[in-house]
């Protein structure tokens, strides 16, 4: 079986080091797992930018959400042979296995937002870490005004929660459902995009909010989340530490755009750690990630490996 070593994902701590930055987007770029997943789709390793000839060659073959949303994506099958080095390739690049945080004391924890089974797995994977391994002074669940989709309301009948119109709904639910102890301060108010703020016994703070979307023409983002997280709610102060909570095939992605949009701009610690779906003890929420989720999440973490590349300071 095809094995390679772990690669790092690129960091940012207060003061971090632009040309170290830059270093460890290529290491992960230009690893051999990376060139074996080019090599696997035979295609000729990139010259010039590499980052750019990377986002072309995932665009001929792993993008099966051809603009259109993740749950829409095209169904793919591939050979086994194939799905082996897929597989090992993506341990590797950091979209498995990256659900244990690094330190015990995070300033802010960040939960993603998703389809309802991913907050809600998001969730409870944030309160388990927070039963002992780690500590925190907020947590906030990051949503959006999306719709939520007829599989989405009809999950949330089954497993008797309340309705959840949009993800700010879904996010709301499961941040409610995995911390038992929350009592809600006050109303969501008359600004829009709506908040829920919350308090635990112990004092913890707790928010869910909704961002909205920096672009008129699509929903809002991760890294609109994150900005608007940053800019309207929190204002991180340099030095603070914060984690972020998602799936685990959109680590790298995500980690690079937090980088991009917390790290860099706040002087902050940012850390992404993910949740193996397939592993949720609730079989309602079970899901075993594709081949090809793998692959198109691959391509987004390069994309936003590119995005992180070009706004890394002089």
């Amino acid at each position: 079986m095809t094995a390679y070593a772990r690669i790092g994902l690129p960091r940012w701590s207060r003061r971090g080091d632009p040309a170290a930055l830059r270093a460890e987007i290529a290491a992960w770029a230009t690893s051999p797992a990376m060139r074996d997943l080019v090599d696997c789709f035979e295609e000729s390793w990139p010259t010039g930018d590499v980052l750019h000839g990377l986002a072309e060659i995932s665009a001929r073959h792993w993008d099966f959400r051809r603009g259109g949303e993740r749950a829409a994506a095209q169904r793919r099958d591939f050979a086994a042979d194939v799905t082996e080095r897929v597989r090992a390739a993506v341990s590797s690049l950091g979209l498995r296995h990256r659900d244990r945080p690094s330190r015990d004391r995070y300033q802010h924890v960040l939960i993603h937002g998703g389809l309802l089974r991913s907050c809600l797995i998001r969730a409870r994977h944030a309160a388990a870490l927070l039963d002992g391994r780690i500590t925190s002074d907020t947590v906030c669940g990051l949503g959006s005004l999306r719709p939520t989709s007829t599989q989405e309301r009809t999950l949330a009948v089954d497993l008797g929660v309340d309705a959840c119109p949009t993800e700010f709904d879904a996010m709301d639910v499961a941040v409610r459902t995995a911390f038992t102890d929350l009592r809600r301060q006050g109303g969501p108010g008359a600004a829009a995009p709506p908040l829920h703020a919350y308090r635990t016994r112990d004092g913890r703070r707790f928010t869910v909010l909704a961002a909205p979307s920096t672009d008129p023409n699509r929903r809002a983002n991760t890294a609109d989340t994150c900005a608007y997280w940053a800019d309207s709610r929190a204002r991180p102060q340099p030095g603070e530490s914060i984690l972020l909570i998602t799936t685990e095939h959109f680590v790298p992605f995500q980690q690079a755009d937090a980088i991009r949009t917390l790290g860099i701009p706040y002087d902050c610690a940012v850390e992404t750690v993910g949740v193996d779906p397939a592993a949720a003890p609730d079989a309602r929420l079970r899901h075993s990630l594709t081949t090809a989720e793998y692959l198109q999440e691959t391509r987004s973490a390069i994309r936003s490996m590119r995005a992180l590349w070009d706004a890394v300071p002089a």
